[in-house]
């Protein structure tokens, strides 16, 4: 009796092991059949150990380029000196929607600002939008209104798409809605205007609602905050901190990483 006892108490406890597991998202996709209709989603090649943290708290990797992303929030921005302080690339938030219900699109007041300093002290230069879409159309949109700002601007780097919850907002309970449909309509409609696109997600939401398999024809952007890319899956771009320093911006900011790959054109054939 003692030992059926010890039997079925291990048994629950290889039951609560199993639906712990089981709940995991990341295990769920990892472990689900593969679907022959869809393409393999590349897997991350990098090197844990050839990652190197910076006294300044940047984080190098071989042959990646050091690069920022910002907004009106970091106010006024010295240009020249972000370039005298390594960074080679920027990526600009054009615009946003807003948190609430009416989620008006808005222009971020330092675009075009930012846009010309950029560009004059020789940056590569790409864009994002703040997505709260809560359907395909309302993505179109928000793609439209990008397109529309860019007004022909030369871009050296993609225009993402960065749709996050607000759980307070319009976005709450995003688990109800297709947002990698909402994504793969900007980034469509972005492309056919002749840019490249990109879709910027969290580790988090590249596991659970991202379908990766139907962005390939966008560059990945990862926001993972550690000394490391532990994400599972090849992004050509790397967000490491949200409390970045860099001479010429008086507030803290995004850092980033863009690798090698991430240059290479999907048509260039390399």
């Amino acid at each position: 009796m003692k030992h059926a006892r010890s039997a079925l108490a291990l048994a629950a406890a290889l039951l609560c092991l199993a639906a712990m597991l089981a709940g995991c998202a990341q295990l769920r996709r990892l472990l689900a059949p593969a679907d022959p209709t869809e393409p393999p989603i590349p897997g991350n090649q990098t090197d844990p150990k050839q990652f190197v943290r910076n006294e300044d708290g940047s984080i190098d990797y071989p042959g990646a380029l050091q690069g920022i992303d910002v907004s009106s929030h970091q106010q006024e921005i010295d240009w020249q000196k972000v370039r005298g302080a390594g960074i080679s690339f920027a990526i600009l938030r054009v615009g946003f929607r807003g948190y609430a219900e009416s989620g008006t699109l808005n222009l971020d007041e330092r675009f075009a600002e930012n846009y010309d300093g950029a560009k004059a002290a020789g940056l590569q230069v790409g864009v994002y939008f703040y997505s709260q879409a809560t359907s395909v159309a309302e993505a179109e949109a928000e793609a439209a209104f990008v397109l529309e700002a860019l007004d022909g601007r030369a871009l050296d780097l993609p225009v993402f798409y960065d749709w996050e919850e607000v759980s307070r907002g319009r976005t709450g309970g995003y688990a109800t809605m297709r947002v990698s449909d909402f994504a793969a309509a900007f980034c469509g409609a972005v492309r056919e205007a002749g840019y490249r696109s990109g879709v910027y997600f969290s580790q988090s939401y590249g596991y659970r609602i991202m379908r990766l398999e139907n962005l390939l024809d966008s560059a990945f952007w990862l926001a993972e905050y550690n000394s490391y890319q532990s994400f599972d899956y090849a992004v050509g771009f790397w967000q490491y901190t949200g409390k970045g320093r860099v001479d010429g911006i008086s507030l803290p900011v995004d850092r980033d990483i863009m690798y090698m790959q991430a240059e290479q054109r999907p048509e260039d054939g390399t």
